[in-house]
């Protein structure tokens, strides 16, 4: 990303600070820290940014080749990253109808050749969604998501209650309420005067932003409680800071050079860096409510390997642990493969094609469970008792 503000604007100083800038979120920065394919996807994508910027530049071919190869990659990690692939897409179209993006020439002089690039990273994308879609209905039963989770599907209410959520990630999660404000102001003054900023840039902005829309509509109800939904949604972030700069530059440049403005933006930066360490430690605290389901009742999953033996349960012994409404959590910390809740959903038929899959033992520690008529038939072989966790023989 700050390659890319160097190649376009040519100052370094503010390369920094708004490259930092994004990564003030703390979506952006936990995430980063983990295992979700998320960011690794965003990552590469501003990376082909830079080449198509320096494709444009130069007009070498073997920027373009680059743009296409590490999209490829990307889509293939998170298919919501091509977001930048599809408003490139959407440029080589607007030319082949004509609409001048460049004033001074065409963007894409070897049409041909530069289609068949375009449509290839479409084509690997097909096969593998579609063979990883065959597999998981297969094999894994639907556990996965290989499709989409629309807004029309919701009544009011959950939309509703859905919304409020939404508002809820965007006061903590995203960034600084202030500075999503900002943003918006950037934007705004973008549109309001495009006429001064790159046409290349005021298009992608308003491309990656129907994107942005369509996007929050197919997925609106992941948008509830899965904050990580949204990191390939801030790539339209950095471009309307290279517009908002381009804006600046031409029109104001007295402020986009001045030592004020500079000194202002590090403040800024300051103030959000802040804004992302608070929220980064109350993610990982053990008193706040982000980990109180660990603490309270899976973490004696940690230590309950040595007892399981005592009862003579072997580590390939396959276990459902019904009171786990996560993939795989407490299976993890007890390495043992089986079953959570997750798909099963406390029903007795899905219970009892688990234990016809082979599942030996069933784990409770959520006390609430006990209510659940599904569960009765398999809580007759109580066999032993770990801290807050009930194991009972199948």
């Amino acid at each position: 990303m700050f390659k890319i503000y160097e190649c376009v604007l040519k100052d370094s100083v503010l390369a920094i600070i708004f490259t930092l800038l994004l990564f003030t979120s703390p979506v952006l920065v936990y995430y980063a820290n983990n295992f979700l394919m998320d960011v690794p996807a965003f990552s590469l994508v501003l990376v082909s940014m830079y080449f198509f910027f320096r494709f444009i530049q130069s007009e070498n071919d073997k920027y373009f080749y680059w743009f296409v190869f590490i999209n490829v990659i990307a889509g293939l990690l998170k298919i919501s990253s091509l977001m930048i692939f599809i408003a490139v897409f959407g440029l080589f179209v607007l030319e082949m109808f004509n609409i001048k993006i460049d004033s001074e020439r065409k963007i894409f002089q070897k049409p041909l050749k530069q289609f068949a690039l375009l449509i290839s990273v479409l084509v690997i994308q097909l096969i593998l969604y579609m063979y990883a879609s065959n597999y998981n209905s297969i094999y894994n039963g639907g556990i996965f998501l290989v499709g989409y989770l629309p807004i029309w599907d919701l009544d009011f209410v959950q939309i509703k209650v859905t919304f409020d959520a939404i508002i809820e990630h965007i006061k903590h999660d995203y960034f600084r309420r202030e500075t999503q404000i900002v943003f918006g102001i950037m934007f705004i003054l973008v549109l309001a005067f495009y006429k001064h900023i790159n046409k290349i840039v005021l298009y992608i902005i308003i491309l990656l932003s129907i994107g942005f829309l369509l996007f929050g509509t197919l997925f609106f109800q992941a948008l509830k409680d899965h904050d990580y939904y949204t990191i390939n949604l801030f790539i339209l972030i950095p471009v309307i800071f290279l517009g908002f700069l381009q804006l600046l530059k031409n029109k104001l440049y007295r402020v986009y050079s001045s030592i004020y403005f500079r000194v202002i933006l590090i403040i800024f930066l300051i103030y959000n860096i802040k804004f992302a360490k608070d929220q980064l430690v109350n993610r990982y605290s053990s008193v706040g409510w982000q980990n109180e389901n660990y603490i309270v009742n899976i973490q004696p999953f940690e230590d309950i390997n040595t007892y399981l033996q005592s009862l003579g349960i072997k580590n390939d012994d396959k276990v459902i642990s019904i009171s786990d409404n996560s993939i795989n959590i407490s299976l993890y910390f007890m390495n043992k493969k089986g079953w959570t809740n997750y798909g099963i959903n406390l029903d007795s038929l899905k219970i009892e094609k688990a234990v016809s899959l082979g599942a030996k033992y069933l784990f409770i520690y959520g006390k609430e469970v006990y209510k659940e008529p599904g569960i009765q038939p398999f809580i007759k072989n109580k066999i032993g008792e770990f801290k807050n966790i009930d194991i009972y023989s199948l």
